[in-house]
This record gives C-alpha cells, structure tokens and sequence, in this order.
C-alpha cells in the first residue's frame, strides 16, 4: 500500500495505515487519510478518492477558507467543519502561570501549536473530530481530515488519533515529518493556493506560507501534553472529553493484528 498518493490536486494526501503499535498491532490502512485543501480536485482525482471508501471528509478550516476554497466533494460525502481557529484566549490565559513557566519561551509555531491543543476553541473541534472518528466504523469506509496545507492543524490531529491509537512515538513523529517529504517540490503556486490574504486569517497564512515542519513541532506537541494533563492519554480524557471506552472503541475500529 502506498503512503503518499500521487495526486497533483489534492495537496499532501496520505494514509495513515501501516503505523505499528506499541501492543504489537498496526492501524488498519484505508480507514485514515490526512491531506491538505480538497478544493482543486478534478473529477478523475474526486472519482479516485470516492473509490478508497471516502465517508467522512472533516475540515478544520476558518470560514474565510472554507469560504474562499470550498471543498469540492463535500455534497457526496458527510462533511463537517470543524473550525480550529479563531482561538478564544491568550495563550498566557489558557495556560495559566505554572504551565506557561513549564513550556517556558515559545516561537511563533510553537506558541501556534500549543494554542490548538490548549485553547477551548480548538478543544470543541478537535472533540468534533473524535465524534466522527467513532462514527466511522464500517468496513470499506474511510475518513479524511484537512486543512488548508494538511501539516500544522491536521498534525495535531494526526498527533492526537495516532496517540489515542497507542502508535509508537517514533511513527508519530515520523508521520509528522512526511509532510516535508511530501511538499519537497512545494512553490509559490502551491503556497498562493492556500493563502487566503485577509485579517481575519493572518494565523493560518502566517504558517502556512512555509510548507516545511520541524520536529520541534511535534516536540512541543507532547510537552503540552504532559504539562497540561501528565500525558496524551490523560489529555484526550480531560481536555477532549473522551471516555476510556471510546478509546477502547477508537482501537477496535482502527487497528489490526499484523500478517
């Protein structure tokens, strides 16, 4: 099975199956899709995705992007938008004197990334996305998950289901990193389709004006954590509101023994 589909119009397309687990299984291919804006898909790259059992097509994703870049499947598929940004607090608010001391100094993508896992905001979707990651649990369908490059909000969602998953940290990081592997021909073109120029999404264009990550990305991804919660695991039940039963269900649909 491949990783990274070769479709020119669909930015930064890729599965997630294949991950190992730390209890010796692997996430079943075909269920998961990452990628970046779904708005300049031709019919022939739409009829090739519909064929991998998309069900469920969820956009974190403002309404200025949504507005301006419309997906363009979204009438054949469940389609939620579950807007990451605008973030409700500062930064300093959410996390209060002790956290903020932990985390210490933050650059603008690490202050950004943060944000997504601590601000409520971001917490409700990312708490949306979960919703229909349990609802996708029938064979043959699959669920995609975007933004507009499909590497800062869509990584940390990626970094969220992958951990709840009980992946291995070095596949998380790996996947995290893909996406450089992925944009290793990224241009002007490629930056301009994504950009929406308008205040109100300064946040978005800001990161993704650069299509590269760091692994200080997902670095800060698991400090925050731990420093919010002591743990992902933690994080996902007293942030995102999840149970220890949807985390046993999220397993049973999306992992398999290994051959």
């Amino acid at each position: 099975m491949q990783r990274i589909f070769p479709l020119a119009n669909a930015a930064n397309f890729r599965e997630l199956g294949g991950y190992p687990t730390e209890d010796g299984r692997q996430v079943k291919w075909r269920k998961l899709i990452r990628c970046g804006s779904l708005s300049y898909l031709t019919a022939a790259e739409e009829k090739q995705i519909l064929a991998y059992g998309l069900k469920y097509d969820i956009d974190f994703r403002s309404d200025d992007e949504t507005e301006i870049y419309p997906d363009t499947i979204k009438g054949q598929v469940i389609y939620h938008n579950a807007k990451v940004y605008p973030f409700m607090n500062s930064v300093f608010k959410n996390l209060g004197i002790v956290a903020s001391m932990k985390l210490g100094e933050l650059n603008f993508m690490e202050e950004a990334y943060v944000q997504m896992l601590a601000d409520p905001h971001a917490q409700v979707a990312y708490r949306e996305f979960f919703t229909y990651l349990l609802a996708n649990d029938k064979d043959g369908e699959s669920l995609a998950f975007h933004c507009a490059a499909g590497k800062d909000r869509t990584g940390v969602a990626a970094f969220l289901i992958l951990n709840a998953l009980g992946v291995k940290k070095q596949a998380v990081m790996a996947d995290y990193l893909l996406t450089n592997l992925a944009y290793s021909n990224d241009s002007v073109e490629q930056v301009n389709r994504l950009l929406t120029n308008t205040p109100q999404n300064q946040l978005a264009d800001k990161l993704n004006t650069h299509l590269a990550v760091i692994p200080e990305g997902i670095e800060i991804m698991y400090k925050t954590c731990e420093v919010l919660a002591g743990s992902v695991e933690n994080y996902l039940v007293t942030k995102l509101g999840l149970r220890r039963a949807d985390l046993a269900s999220l397993k049973e649909i999306y992992l398999e023994e290994v051959d």
